[in-house]
């Protein structure tokens, strides 16, 4: 008489794929369903996994487990969720440091309901500036940072005024700090005052 087929080792099986099949997404969990013991199957040498016809690999899904020799299918539940993440600072910082890489790293939330609050892209940090000094291990939210300064007080920035059919450049001190967008005002070599606007290179532009 034929062995029957040790569901236990399919479960097992079922698992690691999974596990391969999230092993991109790191805030994922899952859940794998139990085979029912009483079903009986012929043993197979080489089971195959594969997400049931239409199954996406998110949420209350399916994996079909299957036998070409002898020919059988199962159908085993995965339920599966992706943790909420959020950004925490790596080191400590001061008002106005400008956030890089290698200061932030994403973690899960310990409760979902923060991801309201809390910032989870890398891209919404990188290159912006603290508002004001933290500790390492923060969570990061919105108001605790900000664009950079493109032009700072006192610096000497070029100025480009422009007009139909016409564009001039120039060089001023700028007479306050200011992000891009900012109207900035800048002292000209004769004394006169011009307010632009700056560009995030750094230019302050005005038109006639």
């Amino acid at each position: 008489m034929a062995a029957n087929q040790n569901m236990a080792l399919l479960e097992q099986l079922a698992r690691s794929y999974v596990k391969g099949e999230l092993s991109q997404r790191p805030q994922a969990t899952f859940r794998l369903g139990k085979l029912d013991r009483r079903l009986a199957v012929p043993a197979c040498v080489d089971p195959q996994i594969a997400w049931s016809d239409g199954a996406e690999p998110s949420g209350n899904t399916f994996l079909d487990i299957y036998c070409l020799s002898p020919g059988w299918r199962l159908r085993l539940p995965v339920s599966i969720s992706d943790a909420a993440m959020g950004l925490i600072l790596t080191r400590p910082v001061r008002a106005g440091d400008m956030l890089g890489p290698d200061d932030i790293r994403q973690v899960p939330l310990p409760d979902s309901s923060m991801a309201r609050d809390i910032l989870a892209d890398p891209a919404q940090v990188v290159g912006q500036s603290m508002t004001s000094g933290a500790a390492a291990g923060i969570w990061l939210r919105s108001f605790m940072v900000r664009p950079p300064f493109v032009v700072k007080m006192n610096q000497r920035v070029k100025v480009v005024v422009s007009g139909d059919g016409f564009s001039v450049e120039a060089e001023g001190v700028a007479i306050a700090n200011g992000r891009a967008g900012d109207v900035v005002p800048v002292r000209m070599p004769n004394g006169q005052l011009l307010r632009g606007v700056a560009g995030q290179d750094g230019v302050v532009s005005l038109s006639n």
